[in-house]
C-alpha cells in the first residue's frame, strides 16, 4: 500500500511538472483572441454558423422545416407543425424529438444532430424566462455566409494599466438580480459581490454576479457595463468582463484585466439571450473589444 502511495505521488509530480506554465497576461490576451476568432466562424458550431434557434419553455414544442440541398432555407417554425423534417419538445423539463415518426431521446437532442449536408441541430439548456430553465435548440448552417466572410475581432491594443487588482466586498445573500435581455426575455444571475479598484487615476465600484447562489458552486463572475464610448466606439449595450481562477468564493481581492473585456454574443448573432449591462464605468474605457458595427 505504501508503494502504491509513493508511485502516486511520483505520478503526480510528473504531471504538475509536464503543465505548461501560464502565459503573461498579454500573450494569454493574444492566444484568447485567436481562439475567439475560431468561435465566432471556424470551428463546427461557430456562433456566426447558427441560422435559426428554437426556444422553448415547458410544454412548448417548434418544427423544422427545409428543402433539402438548400442549406439556406432551414427554419425553426413554432409549435408542432404537419410536414416538418423534425420536431423539438421539451415537457417534464427534457427536451426530446420526433423525426421520421421515431422518437429521439435528450441525448440526442443534446448532442449535433446531421439534417442535411452542412446543417445540423444542438439543444443546450439555457434560461428561458428570469431563473426558468428550458432549451434553446441551435440550427447550424456550415455554409452561413456570416461565417464566411467573418474578419476577425476587432480589440483595443493591449494595455497592462488596464489590469488592476481590485478590493472584493463579497454580498452574503447573494440575492437574485433579473437582467431584460436583447431578446426582451429576462435572465437571472444572482450579485455575488461589488469590486473596488483604482482605473486611470480615479476610484470605481462595479457589482459581479454569478450563476450559482450557492457559494461552494462560485468558481467565476462576470461584470456587465457600459463606458463613456458606448455607442460610439464600444458596443451600446455593454461589454462583459469575468474574473476566475480566485479560488474559494468569496475571494478578497481580485484581479479583472479589461483587456479582456468582450461584447455579448448578440453584437453579431440574434440567436442569444444577452444581458442588457446596467452599471456604468464613467470613463472611457479603451481596452477589449470594440464595437463591431462602428468602422474603426
Amino acid at each position: 500500500m505504501q508503494m502504491r502511495k509513493i508511485a502516486a505521488a511520483a505520478l503526480a509530480g510528473l504531471l504538475l511538472a509536464a503543465a505548461p506554465a501560464p502565459l503573461p497576461p498579454a500573450q494569454e490576451w493574444k492566444k484568447e483572441l485567436g481562439e475567439a476568432n475560431d468561435a465566432w466562424s471556424k470551428i463546427p458550431h461557430a456562433i456566426l454558423k447558427i441560422q435559426d434557434a428554437a426556444y422553448l419553455g415547458e410544454g412548448q414544442s417548434a418544427t423544422l422545416f427545409g428543402i433539402k440541398g438548400k442549406p439556406a432555407s432551414y427554419k425553426w417554425v413554432g409549435g408542432t407543425k404537419p410536414g416538418g423534417i423534425l420536431t423539438a419538445i421539451f415537457k417534464n423539463g427534457h427536451l426530446t424529438g420526433m423525426k421520421g415518426g421515431k422518437t429521439l431521446d435528450e441525448k440526442t437532442m443534446l448532442a449535433s444532430l446531421p439534417i442535411d449536408a452542412n446543417i445540423d441541430i444542438q439543444g443546450f439548456p439555457t434560461q428561458v424566462s428570469a431563473g426558468v430553465m428550458g432549451v434553446r435548440v441551435m440550427l447550424y448552417n456550415q455554409l452561413a455566409p456570416a461565417a464566411l466572410s467573418f474578419k476577425g475581432v476587432d480589440y483595443f491594443p493591449y494595455d497592462p494599466s488596464y489590469r488592476v487588482t481590485a478590493t472584493f466586498k463579497p454580498d452574503p445573500k447573494l440575492p437574485p438580480r433579473v437582467f431584460r435581455t436583447s431578446r426582451g426575455t429576462d435572465k437571472q444571475f444572482y450579485h455575488a459581490g461589488d469590486a473596488t479598484f483604482m482605473l486611470q487615476g480615479k476610484t470605481f465600484t462595479l457589482p459581479f454576479y454569478a450563476g450559482d447562489n450557492d457559494p461552494k458552486k462560485i468558481e467565476d463572475m462576470s461584470s456587465f457595463f457600459v463606458d463613456d464610448q458606448a455607442g460610439t466606439v464600444t458596443y451600446p449595450a455593454g461589454r462583459y468582463v469575468d474574473v476566475a481562477d480566485f479560488g474559494a468564493f468569496p475571494p478578497k481581492t481580485a484581479i479583472i484585466d479589461f483587456n479582456f473585456a468582450y461584447n455579448p454574443n448578440c453584437a453579431r448573432s440574434a440567436f442569444y439571450t444577452c444581458p442588457v449591462a446596467t452599471d456604468q464605468i464613467a470613463l472611457a474605457v479603451k481596452a477589449g473589444e470594440k464595437d463591431p458595427h462602428t468602422p474603426h
